[in-house]
């Protein structure tokens, strides 16, 4: 359960944090306020989070599971994480969750995943806010907290989105990268814009008993160089580390490095959490900072003035979402026109893999004799297969460079919008975020999976190709129009997730600008509402309320 750190401590009463949730309760900014307390209560505790980034299936809840020395997060082959996971300092090993009503529920050990495992709790429909595993481990002992994070890139949106909401609460980035890519451009924009709050990094090349040594080499430099120019700094040495074999015949390769950097962070806790404390104080004052100005405008405009401003930013976000719409009718004809270049890609695959495949299959099952209907259809799935992962991999940079292509398009279009909406004068505006980066703007990498149309499932055409056994020229003949079916079908499957790729991640933007826009529309709702309750009470009320509310920015301004 949750005990107090023994280090790394500051007095949250005189701390700004405590000071900031204190003029929000008196403005009635609730939601600041309790953003406020939480971080505070976290940082007067001495804790401060160190969190596991990466593409999905890099294998960091295994890495955090070996540098805690227990397997308390659960893993698995396909993407596992939906929810982002705290693991603490604890006497025993405990667990807990905490649903939409705020409330934490101790959980066991063995149930955690059924609150934050993808196939448990898919894209997080159970609403869990938070989870909190403690754990023994002398790493955690004075105040640092792993923070399992749901893997980017996935089929999971939400997942992603999980990953891109607590990043402002981050301390120090773990980023565990691969092989295959070393580090993708989502990755690496998730890695800039957490450095950007947070500078503390550590770089890790995961998995890297499953690599070969050029495998290693090549990743564990195009990851420093690639982060290098995009930071704008060197981000130290890219640790190779293997979490198996931590796990299963001790330190490895540069494991030992890895654990002696975190107990180096373990040892600057004190100034992680002073910097945490900085950062928080300055997001929330920014925040609190416009909900004044807010009020305040509620309150000094004639109510018919505020309405009509109301009125006019519903209408700018009217505008702004038939801006959205057309800016998706001219992407729609540059998805167009990439779907029509790889399909074309496409063509001239079939256009000789199917013979080329099926003369290979004709030969294998001359060469073994005599097989089974479900040893020449094996025969043909491997076969189609492996010629379509030879396909995407060789036709991978011309596909990379097209989505690029299609990137860059539509991020320039979002980014002259917004802008367009910069441009106005109502200064509730300025929520909105500055521009998109191309790597960023886009949040769906589609997944392609291999669909072998599971023959061999159907009991009818297992006796039916059965029944050819011996019947060479027909078993051939069958096998080969499988073969030939496996390749047009899967063929066309990576045309069509890459369509959607390109599809979904547009209309995610899309839904990104468009709820930025409504929440400025809300905030000036609720707004207007106070003001219309104190104008009812008279004059002296909203004097009183103007005077209340501009002591209250003066003493946030004074920082004292």
């Amino acid at each position: 359960m949750p005990v107090r750190q023994r280090g790394n401590r500051y007095s949250p009463g005189v701390g700004s944090l405590a000071r900031i949730a204190e003029l929000a309760r008196e403005v009635d900014a609730n939601e600041i306020a309790a953003d406020a307390e939480t971080i505070a209560a976290r940082l007067g505790e001495g804790r401060f989070f160190v969190a596991c980034l990466g593409q999905f299936k890099r294998g960091k809840s295994t890495l955090l599971n070996a540098l805690i020395g227990e397997a308390v997060l659960p893993t698995g082959v396909a993407p596992v994480t939906a929810v982002v996971t705290v693991v603490r300092w604890g006497e025993c090993a405990s667990a807990r969750v905490r649903l939409k009503d705020g409330v934490w529920r101790t959980i066991a050990l063995d149930a955690i995943a059924e609150y934050v495992a993808e196939d448990r709790n898919p894209e997080n429909e159970k609403g869990v806010t938070g989870v909190e595993v403690f754990v023994p481990s002398p790493l955690l002992r004075e105040g640092m907290c792993l923070v399992d994070t749901p893997g980017i890139g996935s089929v999971f949106e939400g997942n992603t989105a999980a990953t891109r909401e607590f990043v402002p609460h981050i301390d120090v980035t773990l980023v565990v990268l691969g092989a295959d890519p070393p580090i993708s451009g989502a990755e690496l924009a998730l890695v800039e814009e957490a450095t950007k709050l947070a500078p503390r990094l550590v770089v890790v090349l995961g998995k890297a008993d499953r690599l070969t040594d050029e495998e290693r080499t090549q990743g564990r430099e195009f990851a420093a160089r690639v982060l290098a120019q995009r930071l704008g700094r060197e981000v130290g040495p890219v640790l190779e580390v293997s979490a198996l074999e931590r796990q299963r015949a001790g330190p490895t390769r540069d494991w030992r490095e890895l654990e002696a950097a975190l107990v180096r962070l373990a040892g600057e806790g004190s100034d992680v959490v002073r910097d945490a404390e900085e950062r928080g104080a300055r997001r929330l004052e920014d925040r609190l900072a416009r909900e004044f100005d807010e009020q305040l405008g509620a309150l000094v405009r004639p109510r018919e003035e505020s309405q009509r401003r109301i009125d006019a930013l519903r209408r700018s976000v009217a505008d702004a979402e038939q801006t959205l719409d057309e800016m998706g009718y001219l992407f729609t004809a540059v998805q167009d026109r990439l779907t029509r270049s790889f399909q074309a890609t496409r063509d001239a695959f079939l256009a000789h893999a199917p013979r080329e495949a099926i003369l290979g299959l004709s030969r294998a099952i001359d060469a073994e004799g005599e097989r089974s209907a479900r040893d020449a259809m094996a025969l043909a799935q491997s076969s189609a297969r492996d010629r379509i992962e030879r396909w995407r991999t060789e036709t991978a940079p011309n596909a990379e460079a097209l989505y690029r292509e299609a990137m860059t398009r539509f991020v320039d279009l979002a980014n002259q919008f917004l802008k367009r909406v910069a441009d106005a004068t109502d200064p509730a505006l300025a929520a909105l975020p500055a521009s998109f980066e191309p790597d960023t703007g886009f949040r769906k990498t589609a997944e392609f999976y291999f669909n072998d149309l599971l023959p061999l499932a159907d009991p009818k055409a297992s006796s039916r190709l059965a029944a050819f056994v011996g019947a060479r020229g027909k078993l051939a003949r069958d096998a080969a129009d499988y073969l030939e079916h496996l390749l047009d079908t899967n063929s066309a499957r990576v045309v069509n997730d890459f369509s959607l790729q390109v599809l979904e991640s547009r209309r995610r933007l899309q839904g990104e600008l468009r709820d930025a826009l409504r929440k400025v529309v809300s905030s000036a709702e609720r707004a207007l509402a106070r003001a219309a309750e104190e104008h009812s009470k008279g004059a002296p009320a909203v004097d009183l309320s103007i005077a209340r509310l501009h002591a209250v920015r003066a003493r946030l301004l004074a920082r004292t």
